[in-house]
């Protein structure tokens, strides 16, 4: 495949207005993209439970059917809005985009929630064999849900990139109005949390609540949101961008877990340890939004060399991170006061007996000693440092997407 990405100065002063499949002079196919960019998460978040509560009782369960709805949905929005510009976009429509295989004329967005779909409907039939074949997974990231987690990925990620191209050229198309901004941004957010959300459940297994108290919890959020947040926050231009998104990340985990427990299910699949009678969501997140604030805070300082704000930014960030959940973490686990439906830590999984030991506190092993956690924390400052460096250039890449 061949992509033609070269962009002349014209296209970022003459970017036409989309002639068809607009909505407030935005292309529909961003709004479509952005709603599959939630609809994936909130599927794998209800799969999730539905495993921790059912067992895999059948292929097409309707978490899996929303998972691929919001394949198909933003696969086939963006193939229409490819084959409408490729086929009757004016020349200064396709001026504005990539070319693909010398005929086929996509903005970069597009592609990616094209090569997205694709991915995650291979993984369909994929994952159904493995099932057939191996029985129940014992790990979130089976091969063929790595094909669906890559699927995803890309999904939400051409979403943001497609919006990206919208806000850059606000200020210089049609999209002079403010509120279509607004919009623009709007869509960013849910977007870039969709995205942050499906990390974060990708690395469940390693960042459960009974984990907080060792360093790797630490070093693989900071990873994560140093990676991502500083770059999101200069391509969606809010003063408190990284943390609206922080933010929405924990607003998508926290309203599937509150609504799918006041849903009835019980097992269906033995050996039945213990027996829910409703949905058993995964555990509470990370309280991502306050940390977040240090990012916006010393990214909003426009005069401060970018390496030491990098430093800044990274030290802020795994401090308030340490200060919020350390002792949160002892909190969701061992107090009878966050067993209810706002917490969640009474949730448990079907196949698992209700009576073990520790249940409701830590295992020796998992709490850190002290000098261990604070080398890790260290590490995990420095680490970042270059991280939040490299997220920051990211996001000059996304202010400069115009095709």
């Amino acid at each position: 495949m061949s992509l033609s990405i070269n962009q002349p100065a014209s296209v970022q002063l003459h970017l036409p207005k989309a002639k068809a499949f607009d909505i407030a002079g935005i292309p529909a196919y961003v709004f479509a993209v952005t709603l599959s960019s939630l609809l994936v998460i909130v599927g794998i978040l209800w799969d999730i439970s539905w495993h921790r509560t059912i067992g895999r009782d059948a292929f097409l369960s309707p978490p899996h059917l929303l998972i691929y709805m919001g394949a198909v949905f933003g696969g086939l929005f963006s193939g229409l809005q490819v084959l409408w510009n490729s086929f009757n976009g004016s020349a200064d429509v396709k001026a504005s985009l990539i070319k693909v295989w010398g005929f086929f004329y996509s903005s970069l967005g597009a592609m990616f929630c094209i090569w997205g779909a694709v991915a995650m409907l291979t993984s369909a039939p994929f994952d159904d064999w493995w099932h057939n074949t191996y029985g129940l997974d014992v790990v979130i990231l089976s091969p063929p849900h790595t094909v669906l987690a890559l699927g995803m990925l890309f999904m939400q990620v051409g979403a943001c990139v497609s919006i990206s191209k919208y806000i850059n050229t606000s200020g210089i198309t049609l999209h002079k109005n403010p509120k279509t901004l607004n919009i623009l941004r709007g869509l960013f957010v849910v977007s870039s949390s969709s995205l942050l959300a499906m990390i974060a459940v990708l690395l469940t297994e390693e960042t459960l609540t009974r984990n907080q108290r060792g360093g790797m919890y630490y070093l693989l959020i900071s990873i994560v949101a140093l990676l991502f947040l500083p770059a999101f926050k200069k391509a969606v231009g809010l003063k408190w961008g990284a943390t609206s998104i922080a933010a929405g990340y924990m607003a998508i985990i926290l309203l599937c877990n509150w609504i799918l427990q006041l849903f009835h299910a019980e097992p269906k699949l033995g050996p039945i340890l213990n027996h829910v009678t409703n949905f058993q969501p995964i555990t509470f997140p990370t309280v991502l939004f306050i940390p977040a604030l240090a990012i916006d805070f010393f990214m909003n300082k426009t005069n401060m060399n970018a390496w030491l704000k990098a430093l800044f930014i990274s030290s802020a960030f795994v401090l308030l991170l340490l200060a919020i959940q350390y002792p949160l973490s002892g909190f969701i686990l061992q107090s009878p006061l966050s067993r209810n439906w706002f917490w969640g830590a009474y949730n448990w999984d079907y196949q698992n007996s209700p009576d073990w030991e520790f249940r409701y506190k830590f295992m020796p092993q998992e709490i850190e000693p002290f000098a261990q956690l604070a080398k890790m924390l260290l590490i995990t400052m420095a680490v970042g440092t270059g991280i939040a460096r490299l997220s920051m250039r990211w996001g000059v890449w996304f202010n400069k997407i115009y095709r």
